[in-house]
């Protein structure tokens, strides 16, 4: 009589593994080749197995799910301000094929942007631009700030790269 063998797991088998199986190893390397193919740079953060297992985790170890429909980022709203006049006309070509939470998500302000802005973002905006607390100066400042607090790591991250 033939010995019945399992067939491949399954997205719930995988994720009920721990970290270290080695069957989650063909998962992580077909990821990785895919980034290789793609051109994702591996610098100067590398594809580390905790990374791709808790990016395949989220999506069940579903390979095409990850690779088609991912993207590290969600967009809430995508707005330009002084946009030239043709990018209407290019728009206007592209929304057709978009999706309808994409076409609603993007904002064009033109010329006279400040109480279009003021809408979205009342309480981030300058008060250069109508907003109410922070002036471009204070907001400069703070990144400074930031930046200079931030010498050792951004220098690291120089040395990677040359």
């Amino acid at each position: 009589m033939a010995e019945m063998r399992p067939g491949p797991a399954t997205g719930s088998q995988l994720n009920a593994l721990p970290d270290h199986s080695p069957l989650l190893q063909p998962g992580l390397a077909e990821l990785r080749r895919r980034a290789r193919e793609a051109g994702v740079p591996l610098a100067p953060q590398p594809l580390t197995d905790a990374f791709l297992l808790r990016f395949l985790r989220a999506r069940d170890f579903d390979l095409d799910l990850a690779w088609r429909d991912s993207f590290p980022l969600k967009v809430r709203g995508i707005h330009l301000i002084n946009e030239p006049v043709i990018f209407h006309a290019v728009l206007s070509m592209i929304k057709p094929f978009l999706p309808e939470k994409i076409k609603e998500r993007i904002h064009m302000h033109g010329n006279n942007y400040k109480p279009s802005l003021l809408q979205y973002f009342p309480d981030i905006l300058p008060l250069e631009y109508g907003g109410e607390e922070f002036s471009m100066e204070d907001i400069c400042q703070e990144w400074t700030n930031f930046i200079m607090k931030s010498e050792d790591y951004l220098s690291s991250i120089s040395e990677n790269i040359q």
